[in-house]
């Protein structure tokens, strides 16, 4: 893995902690946009995420008898205790985390944040285009846990903002970060996108 997403990976960590700052403590404990996460269950994940090796993902994924989302919430649940300044400050110390696979991991954070976000009332973050494309290309391939391989299939998703487009199909068009989030299942992107093949990505979301 090069270093420019490891960077991109820590650049995203900074964003996010920076941002937490300005949440109000009341809307730590309210859902996020991730299904059955609080806000503060979001954070635990991501440090989870951050400090994850390929060995305790097995322990994980053998304790939740390979029951993938069972055992995110389970790592998420260990790192989302504390006040919100604690959960900071243990976001801070992984921002520099090299968290594997490189790319689907800055993905992670960036989604994250926009479950956050939305969730307590406030507008998109601002992103590099090269981070999302870097996420927006490691996201259309991918099966487990995630399904965004699944969830486009037979669709052509294309930019309206920057130069990417990946597959066949009825259209669905929009700006780069509302593609993203499609790809994961967040329904709150569909508002952002146009073209015959909405309807179709919607269902499966």
């Amino acid at each position: 893995m090069n270093d420019t997403v490891w960077s991109m990976q820590q650049a995203e960590r900074a964003r996010l902690v920076d941002y937490l700052g300005s949440v109000p403590v009341t809307a730590w404990e309210q859902p996020s946009l991730c299904p059955e996460y609080r806000v503060r269950d979001v954070v635990g994940h991501l440090i989870s995420g951050a400090k994850n090796t390929p060995p305790k993902f097995l322990l994980g994924m053998l304790k939740a008898r390979f029951d993938f989302d069972a055992a995110m919430r389970a790592a998420a649940a260990r790192e989302s205790t504390g006040t919100p300044g604690d959960l900071i400050s243990r976001l801070r110390t992984v921002a520099a985390a090299k968290a594997r696979p490189g790319p689907a991991m800055l993905g992670e954070v960036i989604v994250h944040s926009e479950d956050i976000r939305r969730a307590v009332g406030d507008g998109p973050g601002q992103y590099p285009t090269d981070h999302l494309l870097v996420v927006a290309d490691a996201y259309r391939s991918v099966g487990m846990g995630l399904g965004s391989k699944k969830r486009i299939a037979g669709l052509r998703l294309q930019a309206t903002d920057t130069d990417w487009a990946t597959g066949d199909g009825p259209l669905v068009s929009g700006p780069l970060l509302a593609l993203v989030l499609a790809m994961t299942g967040r329904c709150v992107a569909h508002a952002d996108l146009a073209g015959p093949g909405v309807a179709e990505l919607a269902g499966r979301s």
